[in-house]
């Protein structure tokens, strides 16, 4: 397996640009490697908005089931 990546130009802003090579191999690294990353991700958000959900309806029904109401200034 191939990956190489050389940096072609340093800005000053502290990005670069980059050139990467890579074979077969490293290409189907690469992708499989991006697509796990994007998959762990998603079931992170999932699982904070699922705990942040049960937190909602605890504090709600603390309340007394009243909902908070936000007048929007025109």
């Amino acid at each position: 397996m191939k990956i190489t990546v050389e940096i072609v130009k340093e800005n000053k802003d502290g990005s670069a640009v980059a050139k990467v090579d890579f074979d077969k191999e490293g290409l189907e690294m690469l992708v499989q490697e991006g697509l796990l990353s994007i998959i762990r991700r998603h079931i992170e958000q999932d699982e904070n908005a699922r705990e942040g959900m049960k937190l909602r309806k605890s504090l709600e029904k603390k309340a007394g089931g009243a909902k908070r109401v936000v007048k929007k200034n025109k």
